[in-house]
């Protein structure tokens, strides 16, 4: 709450006169409407010390030499023009670099009328400058402002009754979420968003008025907010914007951000209202949460349904909720979320799912996401899921038969293309592509480097403190597909040479180099050890 001149002048008795303010009807305006906290009775020279910001002073100006005396007991004062206009001067700078928005002059008290060095003080400083009759006291104008602060008080205590029964006249109606959402952009005369856990807008409310802004420049800021676990954000979209988002749930676990978009203050009203309105829109998250986590569970349960070999009730079962179940042949995506659990994933599937035009399936699959679609239907559903930096594998099924062999392959696939760093931009791994490269792609890096250093380790020790060169010359003899003569002439050593390094090796390892097994594995720990 606070007070302003225009609010005080609504009181004729009072009197009041602007008399320094502005040069222009606009600008006077303004200053009418300027705010402050309190009004403050001092004479003071210096009372800043008692002063806070935003506030005006009150006085009669005993502070000042009295160069034309209202009071015939109160003697006149005869100094320079210079040095009266430089103590006038120093008295608003003083006051004015503190903060205080005016001051209110009690005239024809001490001093006739305002004297003419004040007025240009404070328009030199940026002061407001107002007249307080005589008929006037200090007194009377405090009783006003708190009658000013009281009816404001009031007025905001109504209107914030006022805006939060009808919000939650409208989350009682069939589109409950919707309904309050818009309710609330009409109460408080803003833009509201509310965002899926994903960053995803779910519902826009322009603001009735006033500057907007789009999706397009929103989306950004609320994807940041929901990476770095912010609560709560506050900050400017455009120049005339300003975004409050106030995250839904719980860091690590949001259920969404709300969003309102404000080209004015924010108020204590509209800080009750956003508090009823997050509770509101909470209750109706997680009722559609809890509607959402039966549907993950039902789609988990109809996935393995139909793995087990019940396509018919799958299918009806899918119709019956969803829509068309998509027939072979099949394509099987499954995508791994990089940034949260593919829990958060399921809401946005089923908008997904809601929109598209052509049949769709998706479930949690061994703790990601699998998708099945028509191979004529892949692209657009890669296209869609692009945004959520999934890394995504892709298999197919020609019968229903083949459908869980086709999910395992595409896991492996998004597994493939997670460990080596593909599918951040988008692209997607096929098993197709993947069994061409080779069996050892498969095999986990992390664990074959693991097991490598286990099985060379104390090979690659001797090397070190002995400056022998027996891992190089396991590589080179495997190479040679274990013959001699071609190994001794690459290595440029006598074949006896070869023979008793190919001993050391085996004694090291504790291996039999006859062994193709033994060959095989050690071949590949020499490619992971590389690496």
């Amino acid at each position: 709450m606070s007070l302003s001149l225009r609010k005080l002048l609504q009181n004729p008795s009072l009197r009041l006169r602007l008399v320094v303010g502005g040069e222009d009807a606009a600008s006077i305006e303004q200053s009418l409407d300027q705010e402050f906290e309190w009004l403050h009775a001092t004479d003071m020279i210096d009372p800043t010390p008692f002063l806070g910001p935003a506030e005006v002073i009150l006085t009669l100006g005993w502070q000042f030499p009295v160069v034309r005396s209202a009071d015939p007991s109160v003697p006149e004062v005869r100094l320079s023009q210079e040095r009266l206009e430089r103590m006038y001067l120093d008295y608003a700078a003083l006051i004015a670099a503190h903060g205080v928005i005016g001051v209110g002059f009690g005239s024809d008290v001490l001093h006739q009328g305002i004297p003419p060095q004040l007025a240009m003080a404070c328009r030199q400083h940026g002061l407001i400058l107002f007249d307080v009759p005589y008929e006037i006291s200090f007194m009377d104008l405090l009783q006003e402002a708190a009658r000013v602060l009281q009816r404001d008080q009031t007025e905001r205590y109504t209107r914030s009754l006022r805006a939060q029964k009808a919000i939650a006249n409208a989350a009682t109606r069939r589109d409950g979420l919707s309904a309050t959402l818009r309710e609330t952009a009409r109460q408080l005369g803003c833009g509201v968003a509310l965002y899926d856990p994903l960053g995803r807008p779910v519902t826009l409310v322009e603001a009735p008025d006033g500057p907007r802004v789009t999706a397009a420049e929103l989306s950004p800021i609320v994807q940041r907010a929901l990476e770095s676990d912010q609560r709560f954000l506050s900050t400017q979209v455009t120049p005339e914007v300003e975004a409050v988002l106030q995250m839904l749930g719980e860091p690590g676990e949001p259920s969404g951000m709300l969003v309102l978009t404000l080209s004015r203050g924010f108020d204590d009203v509209s800080r009750n209202v956003l508090s009823s309105v997050l509770a509101l829109v909470s209750v109706s998250l997680q009722q559609n949460q809890a509607l959402g986590a039966l549907h993950t569970t039902l789609r988990e349960a109809l996935l393995q349904l139909v793995l087990s070999g019940n396509v018919a009730v799958t299918r009806h079962l899918v119709e019956s909720v969803w829509g068309p179940l998509p027939t072979p042949p099949l394509v099987t995506l499954v995508g791994i979320p990089q940034h949260f659990q593919a829990e958060r994933l399921m809401p946005a599937l089923e908008s997904l799912q809601a929109t598209a035009e052509f049949p769709v399936f998706f479930a949690q699959y061994r703790g990601d996401a699998a998708l099945l679609v028509r191979e004529p239907d892949a692209e657009l559903v890669l296209a869609q899921l692009a945004p959520f930096g999934l890394v995504i594998g892709r298999s197919r099924a020609d019968r229903w038969e083949g459908l869980e062999l086709a999910l395992t392959e595409a896991k492996k696939a998004a597994d493939f293309g997670l460990r080596r760093g593909t599918g951040a931009d988008g692209s997607v791994t096929s098993f197709t592509e993947l069994w061409r490269e080779g069996i050892s792609d498969l095999i986990d890096a992390s664990d074959a480097a693991h097991i490598a250093r286990r099985l060379l380790g104390a090979v690659n020790a001797y090397d070190a403190e002995s400056d022998a060169d027996l891992l190089r010359t396991l590589r080179v003899w495997l190479r040679h597909h274990g013959r001699p003569l071609p190994t001794s002439r690459e290595l440029d050593v006598h074949r006896h040479t070869l023979a008793h390094r190919l001993a050391q090796i085996a004694d090291l390892t504790g291996s039999d180099l006859d062994d193709f097994e033994v060959r095989a594995e050690l071949a590949i720990a020499l490619r992971y050890l590389q690496e």
